[in-house]
């Protein structure tokens, strides 16, 4: 969905074919169509674009006279599924995304209507929006750890069994935000380096402001990263003493009959002189002395806990 936005004294919104005065900064969300009719930037850098509008993955490519790069935002609602993609185009009067689908023109119009813009230029307007992409992620991540201590409580205080694959699902959430948070801010410490010139020094500051929170972001989902290696952990040693337990109980059983195996061997065999043989109370003694080994054995069994 395209939008236009004309920072003059305020960010304010106006129609896409309205034309724009002389040096007024702007701000648009675009379709990869209506950014090639534009016509900015050399050959090279929309090449570049249109490669980066489709890639899932955050970057940034400096060029002497402008900044281009693409988002690739994990989506809340689903982090497994497919990020929301989308690119932009930055020099000192026009800040561009370029987007197939609604979510820059939901940044931008946030970012208008917040009042939060203090400069009405393009660079501060692309550090607010950034600031809007990660605006609730500590409680997101703060949510997504009480899954898991949910996760961790099940097995521990209720003894419930957890579903494997939502161990795997923790983990491989947490190596797609990562990797985004990651991303994030090694394109915000790029953008702070300004090579370009196209920032100023106060703006440089705020995008190295930015990349450190980024990397408290970053920090605190490796954090999470290796807390759910430790869940699966637990559960695979939940794992491993449910084996064992069973095979302590076949163990027990085995033990248990092993006596009486030797019992009834020992009295199946034919022999005609065998002492007993003919005596009438010779098969209820088998039967006597055979439950006092069962009663003997689950006793020392039950005091050493394995029964």
């Amino acid at each position: 969905m395209a939008a236009k936005y004309e920072l003059k004294t305020r960010m304010a919104s106006v129609p896409l074919t309205q034309p724009t005065e002389p040096n007024t900064p702007v701000a648009e969300a675009l379709t990869s169509q209506e950014f090639t009719d534009l016509a900015l930037g050399t050959e090279e850098t929309r090449s570049s674009l249109e490669a980066l509008s489709t890639a899932e993955s955050t970057y940034l490519d400096v060029f002497p006279d402008c900044l281009i790069g693409s988002f690739a935002v994990p989506d809340k609602r689903d982090p497994l599924g497919d990020p929301v993609c989308f690119a932009f185009y930055l020099d000192k009067l026009h800040l561009i995304f370029i987007d197939e689908g609604d979510m820059c023109e939901r940044v931008l119009h946030v970012v208008a209507t917040s009042g939060v813009m203090k400069q009405m230029t393009t660079a501060h307007c692309l550090f607010e929006f950034m600031k809007q992409l990660t605006k609730d992620d500590l409680e997101y991540l703060a949510d997504l750890e009480d899954h898991m201590e949910d996760e961790e409580e099940a097995m521990l205080d209720r003894c419930e069994d957890a579903n494997s694959r939502r161990m795997l699902s923790f983990r491989r959430m947490l190596l797609r935000i990562d990797t985004y948070y990651q991303q994030l801010a090694d394109m915000a410490s790029v953008i702070a380096e300004n090579e370009s010139k196209i920032l100023t020094h106060e703006e440089s500051h705020l995008f190295s402001l930015f990349a450190r929170q980024a990397e408290r972001l970053l920090k605190r989902s490796q954090t999470l990263k290796e807390y759910s290696l430790q869940l699966r952990e637990l559960y695979q040693t939940r794992i491993d003493i449910r084996q064992n337990d069973t095979i302590q109980w076949f163990t027990v059983i085995t033990t248990l009959f092993a006596p009486l195996t030797l019992l009834t061997s020992w009295f199946g065999m034919n022999f005609q002189n065998m002492p007993g043989l003919d005596w009438e109370g010779s098969y209820y003694v088998v039967i006597l002395v055979s439950l006092a080994i069962t009663a003997g054995m689950l006793v020392f069994f039950r005091k050493k806990g394995w029964i």
